[in-house]
């Protein structure tokens, strides 16, 4: 059981980190393109068009690879996961960017969401794939 709880783990790992440089490199690209635009509101709308589409792959991978479990609950529920996600990492990034430290959004988006890799995962496995 405990190899198990290992690879599953692992397998984890590689789809939420494979996600999450998905997710980046297209928070860095949208952020780069609508900040020219709309300035730092842009953080908010380069999270949601990276966000969805990394969270596409994510599920797939998740589903199919790691929990081996599909279903039409378990859809709902892991979108509900990536809406409250999305809304926390797009909240502080913007919050810590804008009154805290204006750095490269990217930079703070890296920290905030390394974070929230740790809570999924345990949500993930306890409640929407279990």
């Amino acid at each position: 059981m405990k190899l198990k709880i290992n690879k599953t783990f692992i397998l984890y790992v590689f789809s939420a980190g494979s996600s999450f440089a998905l997710d980046l490199l297209l928070f860095t690209i949208f952020n780069v393109c609508l900040g020219n635009i709309i300035g730092t509101f842009s953080i908010i709308l380069a999270t949601i068009f990276a966000r969805i589409l990394s969270s596409l792959y994510n599920f797939a991978i998740n589903s199919k690879v790691v929990f081996k479990k599909n279903s039409k609950k378990m859809f709902l529920q892991y979108y509900l996961l990536v809406v409250i996600q999305m809304c926390v990492s797009g909240f502080l990034v913007f919050i810590i960017n804008t009154f805290i430290i204006n750095v490269f959004a990217t930079v703070i988006k890296f920290f905030v969401d390394v974070t929230l890799f740790i809570i999924n995962y345990f949500i993930q496995k306890e409640v929407i794939f279990k």
